[in-house]
């Protein structure tokens, strides 16, 4: 977008903001006039939107529909250089009402879609559309829940070289009136979630969309919520020797996505001298961010699932991430295993071994928890030696053993 653009996308924010409080001054609030432009805000992991336990390598642009000002939302764009994208929409309040996967997204009439298909070839365009009035179907949401709708454009691991857009603009949307007028929207001009967030709960507020802008000011004050000291890890009680991964029962979601499962280990304190490892088999992934297609396996087998990764959050609101490790970044041995070390280092200590991978602690006066994050699976659950297993272990006996060493001090059996 160009500076000329830029500039006349603000004053168009601007003047709509203006407008708007000015006009809901008065005891009658306007509320028509959602979206004011397209993609109101960006949430990458970082800043305020470094809650609810992200994953780094994910972002999600965000924008509101008031679906009986329009009649519809059509949404065009180009398939990204990406692992996976998706459309959903939710309630007011957060809650998933419709969801549309990018394998799943049709081609418009002479493009081809390359999550669909690897004869791909001419233009890799698409359409969709939402409506609250419109039965669902090929490329169609329907909206449903509340009259104010949040629509979430979500988008993970861009391919090498590409920015978080996956190498293409951003997806233009337009507005259908009831009366058949059609508005294109402009972009909006900062997506920085410090300043758009405060102004869109404003907005939401004047126009009279109350539950949306409550659900918003929740997730602002969580992100700004500093740790209650009550949560404090208790130096003189040591966490267990073996961290499981059970199903997630954590819970902290901001506009969760549908075609993920989690498994996540309990709290843990930091224990002095003592590093945390895991180990696990490695589920096959398409070797887009190399280049490849969403078909081509990333290593022998056939594609188990789309997106895999590792996250080491704090267990305590705001629930932030501290870092992750996805997939394609993993280190893994001849058999497919990889070994993750958790440990209280600035950066990867020299100790580590070629093939184990590294993750920040995080602060060690709170507990931490680890999120195994799984896209998409292809009649794929992790079972067995795909199920994470993690042991407190000092850390000589990582240095001088390996994970093995590690495993059979803790008595826990590893995956091999």
């Amino acid at each position: 977008m160009g500076a000329w653009t830029r500039l006349l996308a603000r004053l168009s924010w601007i003047l709509a903001l203006s407008a708007l409080l000015g006009a809901c001054s008065g005891s009658t609030p306007l509320a028509r006039v959602f979206p004011v432009c397209s993609w109101a805000f960006e949430s990458n992991g970082r800043g305020i939107t470094n809650i609810a336990t992200p994953d780094t390598h994910a972002t999600y642009w965000v924008m509101p529909f008031d679906t009986q000002a329009w009649k519809e939302m059509v949404i065009r764009g180009t398939y990204p250089q990406a692992r996976f994208f998706n459309f959903d929409t939710y309630t007011d309040h957060g809650l998933v009402t419709g969801t549309i996967v990018d394998k799943d997204i049709l081609p418009d009439p002479g493009s081809t879609n390359p999550f669909a298909t690897t004869a791909v070839s001419g233009s890799q365009n698409y359409s969709v559309t939402l409506s609250a009035s419109e039965p669902a179907g090929p490329n169609r949401l329907h909206v449903t829940g509340s009259r104010l709708a949040f629509v979430v454009y979500r988008l993970y691991l861009p391919d090498q070289g590409r920015d978080q857009t996956g190498g293409v603009e951003m997806p233009a949307v337009s507005v259908i009136a009831p009366n058949g007028t059609v508005r294109q929207l402009q972009p909006c001009p900062f997506t920085d979630a410090e300043t758009r967030v405060p102004e869109l709960i404003s907005l939401l507020a004047a126009s009279g969309f109350l539950d949306a802008a409550s659900h918003l000011q929740e997730i602002l004050t969580l992100a700004k919520q500093s740790p209650s000291t009550e949560f404090l890890c208790n130096p003189n009680r040591p966490s267990p020797v073996e961290v499981p991964f059970p199903p997630a029962t954590l819970g902290a979601n901001f506009f969760p996505n549908p075609q993920t499962t989690y498994l996540e280990t309990p709290g843990f304190c930091f224990q002095l001298g003592k590093i945390l490892v895991i180990r696990g088999k490695a589920a096959v992934f398409p070797d887009t961010y190399s280049g490849g297609s969403v078909f081509q396996p990333a290593f022998d087998g056939q594609i188990q699932l789309r997106y895999w990764s590792m996250c080491n959050n704090v267990r305590v609101v705001p629930y932030p991430v501290v870092g992750c490790q996805a997939d394609f970044e993993t280190r893994r041995d001849q058999n497919q295993f990889y070994t993750y070390v958790v440990s209280n280092d600035p950066s990867p200590p020299p100790w580590l071994p070629a093939g184990a991978n590294w993750i920040p602690w995080g602060p060690t006066t709170l507990p931490q928890n680890l999120i195994f994050r799984n896209v998409l699976p292809t009649n794929f659950a992790p079972t067995g030696d795909y199920v994470p297993r993690g042991v407190f272990c000092d850390q000589a006996v990582f240095i001088n053993g390996g994970a093995a060493a590690c495993f059979a001090a803790a008595g826990v059996a590893a995956p091999k």
